[in-house]
């Protein structure tokens, strides 16, 4: 979704889901931090500024702008909305910038 979006993800070099470290993630310097949210869940997401104020984070190029949640089944459900999604990624990305 990522590339889809015209964008790139920070993180190269795995596949699937892993784990970073507070090093590995001032390493690769995010700019932006996409997050995937679920309406169940809502109530209990980091604030945007409880996220920056991590360590890791702080470091980054991230701190200071916006954090893109989105819902992960249109994120990454892959179905008719995916050109949608893709568009609104990308203008977050855009804003976020």
């Amino acid at each position: 979704m990522i590339r889809l979006a015209d964008a790139e993800n920070a993180v190269q070099g795995f596949t699937d889901y892993k784990p970073l470290t507070d090093e590995a993630i001032s390493a690769v310097a995010p700019e932006a931090i996409v997050m995937m949210t679920r309406a169940a869940d809502s109530a209990h997401d980091a604030t945007d500024a409880a996220l920056m104020a991590l360590p890791a984070l702080s470091t980054t190029p991230a701190a200071g702008r916006a954090v893109i949640r989105m819902d992960g089944l249109y994120l990454l459900g892959f179905g008719p909305r995916t050109g949608r999604a893709a568009l609104d990624l990308h203008r977050a990305i855009q804003e976020a910038g």
